[in-house]
């Protein structure tokens, strides 16, 4: 920085030793002074020497260094989104698994549920077979015993009819073969 301040003061020392000439200053402006004019481009030549050093170099690693900064986040960001994308797709093929699995699980619960309501139908005329099996055979017991109540009771019927007709008492064997003979004979016609 010393030697910034050196040519400063150099270059403001030659600037008022020009201005110490006779003569108005818009002669010192118009007209050309070599010594001032070699003075400025040296000033000029210095200062820019000096800017490119100390300031334009700097700047320009800064600005070198926020492009590569700039370069690298789209890098990442692409990085990022191409990711995000590949995820996206994985995400997708595993929903339509998960769409797949689940409408193979509804569709086999569907068949367990129908082999099911097949099963319970079957089970459910089986039953309802077997207790009209069981009805059939009860009422047809049922008959055979009123049938032979009947039967007794149409005998001993008989028997006291016939006893008023003939007046007479049988013996039980004989009661028993005439009242079996008329049954057989009732059956028959």
């Amino acid at each position: 920085m010393s030697k910034f301040k050196c040519i400063i003061y150099l270059c403001s020392f030659s600037l008022l030793q020009a201005g110490g000439s006779e003569g108005s200053w818009i002669n010192d402006w118009l007209m050309p002074n070599t010594g001032l004019t070699l003075w400025s481009i040296v000033t000029f030549l210095v200062l820019l020497t000096l800017l490119r050093w100390k300031a334009w170099g700097p700047l320009m690693d800064a600005l070198d260094a926020r492009a590569e900064q700039i370069e690298d986040s789209l890098t990442k960001a692409e990085k990022v989104s191409a990711q995000a994308e590949k995820q996206a797709l994985k995400n997708e093929e595993i929903l339509n698994a998960a769409r797949q699995e689940s409408q193979q699980i509804l569709s086999q619960a569907r068949e367990a549920g129908d082999k099911l309501k097949s099963k319970l139908e079957e089970d459910g005329k089986k039953e309802y077979d077997n207790l009209l099996e069981k009805a059939k055979e009860q009422i047809e017991r049922e008959k055979n015993r009123a049938i032979s109540d009947l039967k007794d009771h149409v005998s001993s019927l008989s028997l006291i009819a016939a006893e008023k007709i003939i007046n007479k008492s049988l013996k039980d064997s004989d009661h028993t073969e005439i009242i079996n003979n008329t049954i057989k004979e009732y059956e028959q016609n």
